[in-house]
């Protein structure tokens, strides 16, 4: 941590520690997860990349977002709001300059909610539509100065979360995995222990292997689980949405402490036991997907 980051943090836990919690921040942290909406904060975490974040704009599964500092740090693209302007109750720092599109999967907890609305276009060339009480930042007046080093740990932090993925293509080459391995409807049955009428549609390439199958399946292939999961057909978008939505993480990570797994992993576990599940209905073009994610993790974790 170079001195202006580190700095900087240990003013924000010597100011976190004379803060009393607004309880609109508070109702927040113990609501359950909502999908997000424009105008909300949220904490973004993905590996070691953990950012505070002002939603802008919401597409099917990316957000627009910009990030959010309680610093002194600021630049010319910086938006300077006063404490009144959310519900943290404290001056924030909106670096709009570095504004980016990240996927909802990496946004992990709401925290708060700005109580005054931003307009679409956020510039300092457009004096006339910054919001009453806020300012403008200003440049460093170096390369070097410590603004321009924080800007720079932002922008890194916004890259690593914006290029953050989970969704395996999924070749759909099962089929052609087994075949060249002489491995039969039958003998596949035996190994994951289903009967004919599941062993064949997963032998065609029809129905995915689960995580616990792809692990089974490894050992009589002589390879490894991610390979024979990576020849599942692709997941159905829907599956992928599902998934994706902040409602989901924290089930995910419950499965990930329950199988001493990654979260990476433990969300291809979900994905494909989802699928499964669905793929087993007589009807499948009428699927509730979060009905059907509701009853996998009550499954797998209980109610």
């Amino acid at each position: 941590m170079n001195p202006s980051q580190s700095g900087a943090y240990e003013r924000l836990v010597a100011a976190a520690a004379g803060l009393k919690v607004p309880d609109a921040v508070r109702e927040v942290a113990v609501a359950p997860p909502r999908d997000p909406e424009p105008g909300q904060i949220w904490r973004a975490v993905w590996e070691h990349a953990i950012q505070l974040l002002v939603i802008t704009a919401v597409d099917d599964d990316t957000v627009h977002a910009v990030p959010v500092s309680l610093e002194r740090y600021a630049d010319a693209h910086t938006l300077l709001l006063p404490a009144e302007a959310s519900t943290l109750e404290q001056p924030l720092a909106l670096w709009c300059g570095l504004k980016q599109s990240l996927p909802w999967y990496v946004l992990d907890r709401q925290v708060s909610q700005l109580t005054m609305p931003l307009p679409a276009s956020l510039h300092p060339d457009l004096p006339h539509t910054t919001p009453l009480g806020a300012r403008w930042g200003s440049n460093a007046p170096s390369p070097t100065a410590a603004d321009a080093e924080y800007r720079g740990a932002l922008a890194d932090t916004l890259a690593r979360l914006s290029a953050a993925r989970w969704v395996p293509e999924g070749s759909g080459a099962l089929p052609q995995l087994l075949g060249q391995r002489g491995v039969t409807a039958q003998q596949l049955g035996s190994q994951l222990q289903l009967p004919p009428a599941q062993a064949l549609p997963v032998w065609r390439g029809q129905c995915p292997l689960t995580a616990d199958q792809a692990e089974k399946l490894a050992l009589l292939l002589g390879l490894h689980a991610d390979e024979v999961l990576a020849a599942n057909p692709s997941l159905p978008p829907a599956v992928v949405h599902e998934l994706n939505r902040p409602l989901r993480r924290k089930q995910v990570r419950a499965l990930a402490v329950r199988h001493l797994e990654s979260e990476h992993q433990a969300r291809l576990r979900a994905a494909y036991g989802i699928f499964t599940l669905a793929a087993r209905q007589h009807d499948r073009t009428n699927t509730d997907w979060a009905a059907r994610a509701d009853r996998y993790f009550e499954l797998r974790l209980g109610p």
